[in-house]
């Protein structure tokens, strides 16, 4: 009996994931860039100039009525930098049970935490090139990272269990592939921090062409 749920269980997973080659491409109208939440009068003291943000952009994601997905993601383990005063990537996406490092590649101390309740951590402050604990992110949602010492300083990850999402570029264009046949939700994370969505049926072999906006 056991030996034959797990063959079922197997099947079903092969269901999901065989020819799994649709694709969903487009744009996102990019929205403007949420402003850092900083105190009043905030002035940062650092030794070299503060660097800009990178431009906006949006994380680009599918969810199926199922909710089951293939974990092809999980092992990935991003580098989210700073340097020049500012995370680097500011937005990254993540599926659930992969990873991130911090880097430090300034030359002062830097600080790495997060209050978001899906994951809080504190990474203490530590100076340029000493290594950065990974951490690993196992709930989906919105995880707000900043740096204790620079307050304007901010990082947006979004955890996710579907492993077929993507980042726009600055002009908001995506793509998403290998994803099977199928019915799908797709969302997008504006710059605003606002998320929309819409419905998109992939086919195998052909791209599907989405726009969205608010």
């Amino acid at each position: 009996m056991k030996a034959l749920i797990t063959l079922s269980l197997a099947a079903l997973f092969y269901s999901h994931t065989a020819h799994a080659d649709g694709t969903v491409q487009g744009i996102v109208v990019l929205d403007a860039l949420r402003p850092p939440a900083v105190d009043a009068g905030y002035k940062p003291k650092t030794v070299k100039p503060i660097q800009g943000e990178e431009p906006a952009t949006a994380i680009v994601w599918l969810e199926r009525g199922d909710k089951t997905y293939p974990k092809t993601r999980v092992g990935d383990v991003v580098k989210i930098q700073q340097r020049g005063y500012q995370f680097r990537p500011s937005l990254v996406a993540l599926q659930t049970g992969a990873s991130a490092e911090f880097p430090n590649g300034d030359e002062e101390f830097h600080n790495v935490f997060s209050y978001s309740k899906i994951r809080r951590f504190d990474l203490g402050r530590f100076r340029k090139d000493e290594p950065s604990p990974r951490i690993t992110f196992e709930k989906p949602g919105l995880v707000k990272i900043y740096c204790e010492i620079h307050q304007h300083m901010r990082c947006r990850l979004m955890v996710l269990d579907t492993p077929w999402f993507a980042v726009t570029d600055t002009q908001g264009r995506f793509k998403i592939t290998g994803i099977p046949a199928g019915e799908y939700e797709i969302k997008a994370l504006l710059p605003s921090e606002k998320t929309i969505q819409s419905k998109v049926t992939v086919t195998n072999g052909k791209p599907a062409i989405v726009q969205l906006s608010r």
